[in-house]
């Protein structure tokens, strides 16, 4: 087979590969972007903004005759509405986003915790699902719920309409609306979209992460500069992509995901429920994941970056200071609770804090309270899960902050695990998914 374009839309960046049957990188761009941090709890990007990262990153590359497929790797939960020609009629709201907290205890009540449970796979929290931020959507802005034809989906959704002229979207990401029965592999369940009054129709249809979307339409075709007809494997988020390229595929593998979010995920043969994790379906059927996020993670240590260590590089912060600071075995008397961004796991409104500050409290202290207090979540989630299943020696660590010093941090912490360092398996997922989709279709 020829080559496959893998598209990675993130929260920062978008990222286009040229990947090889071997799974081999043989040409990347990435074109970065910045989401809008309206307020304190409104965080969104322009569709737009997206789609032309995605253009400008397909010129750079030598795409003529070379793609046989293309796939996806996505941010997630990302809701947009639609018209019926695809057309954004707002911004995304993007998964860093809080607004939709009275929405989420209306959601609660209307549908109950067992059945967001036992069929959702978690309860509705603000960012952690977009049912929330439809809800939000259809409160505040009326006018566009109301519109005839309107579609709601994620960015997947998005990019598959404008390529393949068709309102879809993947398990995965499905999983991650609360509309969505994850822990039955299913379907829309009308038991959560019923009670919360939101019409089926106006969701895209669900195809499997190992399936053609359809065939690149002409217009789209001639904005990437690629032949038209080309298949359009519908892909997944990028956690479940990640975990396809780092082979996070039997019952008991973990992996640890460093980048914007701090994700520890564990793969299951059986749906397991808890309110400590968030459940989410696997790209391959039979296989669910048990995900446990720090929203704002890596995020975290941008933000104590730029504004406590100005004076360094990029390069100097991450090679060297936090290399100092993070020394193995390295125990913070400072405490750092990671919600900047709000809590994935709980309804309840949080925020980030210091505490057990001191007059001999320095910038060290600090940094290193920071990143303990990102890596704990990992420690609770691995002895709840211990007590529920059987778990791999090993942990996974990928994604653009899976780097030595950090690692080896958290194999500090983690004596019982051995950390494998990966770095980006996002993309080879979802490259793996496109041929694992071409197959399926010969």
């Amino acid at each position: 087979m020829d080559s496959i374009l893998a598209i990675d839309v993130g929260t920062q960046s978008l990222r286009a590969c040229i990947i090889d049957s071997e799974l081999s990188v043989l040409e990347r761009q990435r074109v970065p972007y910045t989401p809008q941090v309206i307020s304190r709890d409104k965080v969104e990007i322009d569709a737009e903004i997206l789609w032309d990262a995605l253009v400008q990153a397909c010129s750079k590359l030598k795409l003529k005759d070379r793609v046989s497929v293309v796939t996806f790797s996505t941010l997630c939960p990302s809701l947009i509405p639609m018209d019926a020609d695809g057309q954004p009629l707002r911004p995304i709201i993007l998964h860093l986003d809080r607004r939709s907290y009275r929405q989420a205890q209306w959601a609660l009540r209307k549908v109950g915790e067992d059945a967001f449970l036992n069929i959702a796979g978690n309860l509705p929290i603000p960012g952690g699902i977009s049912a929330t931020s439809l809800l939000w959507v259809k409160d505040h802005e009326s006018e566009i719920y109301a519109k005839k034809d309107i579609r709601f989906g994620h960015a997947v959704t998005f990019f598959l309409k404008r390529l393949t002229d068709r309102f879809l979207i993947d398990p995965s990401n499905a999983s991650f609306t609360g509309l969505y029965d994850t822990v039955g592999y299913g379907d829309w369940d009308e038991r959560l979209y019923g009670p919360l009054e939101i019409e089926r129709d106006k969701l895209p249809q669900v195809l499997m992460s190992t399936e053609l979307a359809g065939e690149l339409i002409d217009t789209a075709a001639r904005a990437l500069g690629l032949q038209k007809n080309i298949p359009v494997n519908i892909g997944a988020n990028d956690t479940t992509c990640a975990t396809v390229g780092a082979g996070v595929t039997r019952s008991g593998d973990i992996m640890n995901t460093s980048g914007t979010v701090e994700i520890l995920v564990l793969c299951l043969d059986k749906p397991i429920v808890s309110k400590n994790h968030l459940l989410r379906t696997h790209a391959y059927p039979g296989r669910w994941l048990a995900m446990r996020t720090v929203g704002a993670g890596g995020a975290s240590l941008e933000w104590f970056r730029n504004n406590f260590c100005k004076e360094m590089t990029e390069e100097t912060f991450y090679n060297k200071y936090l290399k100092h600071v993070l020394a193995p075995d390295q125990m913070p008397e400072t405490r750092f609770y990671p919600y900047l961004s709000g809590d994935r796991h709980r309804i309840k409104r949080k925020s980030g804090a210091f505490t057990r500050l001191t007059l001999n409290t320095n910038r060290d202290d600090l940094l290193l309270a920071l990143a303990h207090g990102i890596i704990s979540f990992q420690t609770e989630s691995i002895s709840e899960w211990k007590k529920k299943t059987k778990l791999s020696s090993k942990i996974y660590h990928v994604g653009g902050g899976a780097k030595d010093a950090y690692t080896g941090y958290k194999q500090s912490i983690l004596k019982d695990f051995r950390f494998v360092q990966l770095g980006e398996t996002t993309l080879a997922g979802a490259a793996k998914l496109a041929m694992d989709a071409l197959k399926q279709n010969d």
